[in-house]
């Protein structure tokens, strides 16, 4: 969870996008369920919604031509016309003075000054972050075996070193006690601080956070800098930020998800013997008289294995359906000629496995990616 504190401090990551000329027409009724006068500024997003750039206002996707809008994940600011004929359009503006590009739906009267959008950056930080493209990628590339290290051994912080020791799991060695002791830290250690429960030791984004200080700090205390050195380290200070951000984006949109009546869980495990692996864990919201189904999937990338895509469905919290793909042919082989021997673990463990299947090639895309609903996106800043 993002705090209030934080969001207020946290700089936006998004640049101002100014597209002239072009009108982005939408329906009447639009207007009308979002309230929308003639005139009037607003800011909205865009985001990837499968393969395809949509507008998001106040929480609502509204279709546009893919080359009037700004770069997925950047905001823009726009104008609502009500035109003559009955018609509406948005057109794009260029950033109102005293205002901060965000990825927020935060709607203001043409007239508005600066001094009424002090609260700005609590919509628009928590925006941003709930609709970043999902995927930890630069959180990824970070916990790869020997980035970080390398990065600690140019700082003289022997604590940062023993965490992130602490965080890296064994692939050789990897056990159901150590997996939950690490997802238990994934979680955040504000859930933890908001039970009244010590603060989890293993929180991978206390841990960036103490080494952007330590750089920082590192940084500051130099006499002499070369350029080459303070361009290197600007570059690694924004790949730890960017990692932070994808951890506190996943976060944020379990909170929604949460909101949602729906379990939505990222994480990404760092090992010290193996790259690291990303795991999802996905529930639909709970409807009357049937069992929510649990989906579980897993991200990993060896060099002798090489991708594998794992998908586990659990219904009526026994029944498991799995669903394996990789593209190299010989771990396909070998998945489906060890498939009784799974089916064996599964029931040890009090499960059963209702089928197993085994595809050559990558997991094909979702058809229908999770997206936060309206609900619990109204935040009310006249207070």
């Amino acid at each position: 969870m993002i705090t209030g504190a934080e969001a207020l401090t946290a700089p936006n990551r998004i640049n101002p996008i100014f597209l002239d000329g072009k009108l982005l027409t939408f329906q009447a009724s639009i207007a009308q369920d979002l309230g929308l006068q003639d005139g009037q500024i607003v800011q909205a997003l865009v985001r990837l919604h499968g393969d395809q750039p949509k507008l998001v206002l106040q929480g609502r996707m509204i279709d546009a031509p893919p080359n009037s809008l700004a770069a997925p994940g950047e905001s823009m600011w726009l104008r609502v016309q009500n035109k003559s004929e009955g018609a509406w359009a948005l057109q794009p503006v260029p950033t109102p003075i005293g205002t901060q590009a965000s990825g927020s739906s935060l709607s203001l009267p043409a007239a508005l000054t600066t001094a009424e959008n002090n609260l700005e950056p609590v919509v628009s930080r928590i925006a941003n972050l709930l609709y970043r493209p999902t995927g930890a990628l630069e959180l990824s590339g970070l916990f790869k075996p020997g980035t970080l290290d390398a990065l600690l051994q140019t700082l003289p912080r022997p604590d940062l070193q023993a965490q992130w020791r602490g965080l890296q799991l064994s692939m050789a060695q990897l056990t159901p006690a150590a997996l939950k002791q690490a997802m238990m830290g994934a979680m955040g250690s504000e859930v933890w601080l908001s039970r009244g429960l010590p603060m989890a030791a293993q929180d991978p984004k206390q841990m960036l956070r103490r080494l952007i200080d330590a750089i920082n700090q590192t940084n500051n205390n130099a006499i002499d800098s070369i350029d080459a050195d303070s361009i290197e380290t600007n570059g690694m200070l924004a790949r730890l930020q960017r990692a932070v951000d994808d951890l506190e984006s996943s976060q944020v949109q379990a909170v929604q998800a949460q909101a949602q009546q729906e379990i939505l869980f990222n994480m990404t495990l760092p090992f010290a013997d193996a790259n690291p692996v990303e795991i999802t864990i996905k529930r639909g919201p709970k409807q009357e008289g049937e069992s929510p189904l649990l989906v579980i999937n897993v991200h990993s990338k060896s060099e002798e294995l090489g991708p594998v895509w794992l998908k586990t469905q659990l219904t009526q919290s026994d029944q498991v359906e799995l669903t394996m793909w990789s593209e190299d042919a010989e771990v396909v082989s070998q998945a489906r000629s060890r498939s009784s021997l799974l089916g064996n673990e599964l029931t040890n463990s009090g499960l059963t496995m209702k089928s197993f299947q085994v595809i050559q090639g990558a997991r094909p895309n979702e058809l229908v990616p999770w997206t936060p609903s309206g609900r619990g996106l109204v935040v009310d800043v006249s207070a």
